[in-house]
């Protein structure tokens, strides 16, 4: 077993629960603890903090002729736009940069940095609109991007320790560390802690406005 997309490694897990980092018995159960704990806090806030590893297309609907609410944007590198004039279903317009701008400026939200970038918003004096005139259910918008964070908040890590380390001592639980299945969302909202640490990440919070 391997730590995939987790929030904090192995040998912080290690230090946190004062294992040596030399002792390799339990390497399996502690990535397994680090695995579950990411993706359950992934699943209470609703994003990923993660980024991705290459730029993907993801389709969004559009409500506003100037600026689109899409998922969380690690980075504007790689950032492509456009949308379905017609819709015949061909995403033919490409918006270039520097008729859009993406938002939060900065990525700063409450005067706290490092944040993603949620919404698209095409600049009023360009000759472009989000088409809202739908003939069809299908989506108007499409953006490529890296989705996810560009950088994992403190917090977040912080919160994957204390939650990886329950897990990891329910080691001799019947289903063991790997099958806790939905057992975590349940950990996440029994500690407190944990709780009021990674709350203002879920979506429709301050930081977490997307």
């Amino acid at each position: 077993m391997a730590i995939t997309n987790g929030y904090c490694t192995q040998n912080q897990l290690k230090a946190f629960v004062g294992i040596p980092t030399s002792d390799s018995e339990d390497d399996d159960l502690l990535d397994d603890a680090v695995n579950a704990a990411s993706r359950q806090i992934d699943a209470f806030c609703g994003r990923q903090f993660y980024q991705d590893g290459a730029a993907t297309a993801r389709k969004f609907f559009t409500d506003d002729l100037y600026r689109l609410r899409v998922d969380d944007i690690s980075t504007e590198t790689g950032l492509v736009v456009k949308y379905d004039d017609d819709d015949d279903g061909t995403y033919e317009t490409t918006v270039s940069s520097g008729d859009y701008q993406v938002l939060p400026i900065n990525g700063v939200v409450g005067g706290i940095q490092g944040n993603p970038f949620y919404i698209i918003e095409l600049i009023s004096d360009s000759t472009h609109e989000w088409p809202l005139d739908y003939s069809s259910n299908r989506a108007r918008a499409e953006i490529t991007a890296k989705w996810g964070y560009a950088t994992t908040p403190e917090q977040i890590r912080q919160a994957t320790l204390m939650l990886a380390s329950e897990l990891f001592a329910m080691r001799n639980a019947p289903l063991g560390v790997a099958g806790v299945g939905d057992f975590g969302v349940v950990n996440i909202q029994q500690n407190r802690e944990i709780t009021r640490m990674i709350a203002p990440f879920r979506k429709g919070t301050v930081l977490g406005v997307a």
